[in-house]
């Protein structure tokens, strides 16, 4: 297994648009987007009371769910594994249309392609990594991201509960009091543990930290270090370099000695397939004016309140 931790999961949009083709004589929008609420919920009881109002008014739809998706391979909550708030198979789609082009060359020309490509971007990202101020410690969508949630992270109550533990119960917008603790980076709203960023509320609890126990604490200590400008930086630091022209390949002659066939097959009679078939839920013109495609970039899947994806 090349990524032991990594884990399995479905696309919530695409979910979605088969969910609502599961139910009739109601709005099946309304049905998509009642069902990725569900699937975006953080708490497990947050998740059983929208889930359970799902379950009463699209039946239908939870049987659809119960019989082809458990629910840890689609719920937030009950997710195996780090899953983030990433929530579409945006970056697979994306890729497969960037080298659309690309995989219908030969092998070694369609290698070229996708290290060129690997190559551009890997240098764009490494201009933009540099040119971010030297006093900024983390990624630009969170720094927003805090820089947001700091105004209102000011106007919460706060109440210590143990400060060598660095424990500390804050009052949120909602009326519920909710437990940070700072030290093991969880807070019971859940959203620290899963965004791996400081909520409003461990914010509120960091800044009273600050004045009491930890006046040292910074705000980007709190984040998972993949969000650092630190790390930013190092994953584009090192150069991709093209592969020489086979003129210039030295191999060994062992290696020439070998003779790899391709595995069997069976030839398909006709023209060859070069786009898959539409799953279930996708609609796809046929032919006339070509659709725009909707654009969908890392700051839109962290997006939670965007339903339009």
């Amino acid at each position: 297994m090349v990524y032991p931790l990594s884990r399995n999961g479905h696309c919530i949009y695409h979910l979605s648009q088969n969910v609502k083709l599961k139910v009739s004589g109601v709005n099946r929008a309304t049905c998509a987007k009642k069902f990725r609420e569900c699937a975006r919920a953080y708490t497990e009881g947050e998740f059983l009371h929208l889930y359970g109002d799902f379950s009463s008014r699209y039946p239908s739809a939870r049987l659809y769910l119960d019989d082809h998706a458990k629910v840890e391979k689609w719920a937030r909550c009950h997710a195996q594994g780090e899953k983030y708030n990433i929530d579409t198979s945006n970056a697979v789609e994306s890729i497969n249309g960037v080298l659309e082009k690309a995989r219908r060359y030969s092998l070694l020309q369609m290698i070229d392609a996708i290290i060129d490509k690997m190559g551009e971007w890997s240098t764009k990202y490494r201009k933009e990594s540099a040119e971010i101020p030297a006093g900024q410690k983390l990624v630009p969508f969170v720094e927003n991201e805090l820089h947001g949630t700091c105004k209102e992270a000011k106007k919460l109550p706060v109440h210590e509960l143990n400060g060598f533990r660095l424990e500390y119960s804050v009052m949120g917008r909602d009326g519920i009091k909710y437990l940070v603790n700072l030290r093991s980076k969880t807070c019971s709203s859940k959203r620290f543990d899963i965004d791996k960023y400081p909520c409003v509320h461990a914010i509120t609890a960091a800044r009273e930290a600050k004045k009491e126990a930890e006046p040292e604490m910074q705000l980007h200590d709190l984040c998972l270090k993949y969000y650092w400008v630190e790390l930013w930086v190092l994953a584009y630091s090192r150069t991709i370099y093209p592969v020489p022209h086979r003129s210039q390949w030295i191999v060994p002659e062992e290696i020439k000695g070998l003779i790899v066939l391709p595995p069997d097959y069976d030839v398909k009679i006709g023209r060859r397939q070069e786009k898959r078939y539409a799953s279930i839920g996708e609609h796809r013109g046929k032919g006339g004016k070509k659709r725009s495609k909707r654009k969908c970039g890392m700051s839109e899947w962290f997006n939670n309140d965007d339903d339009q994806r």
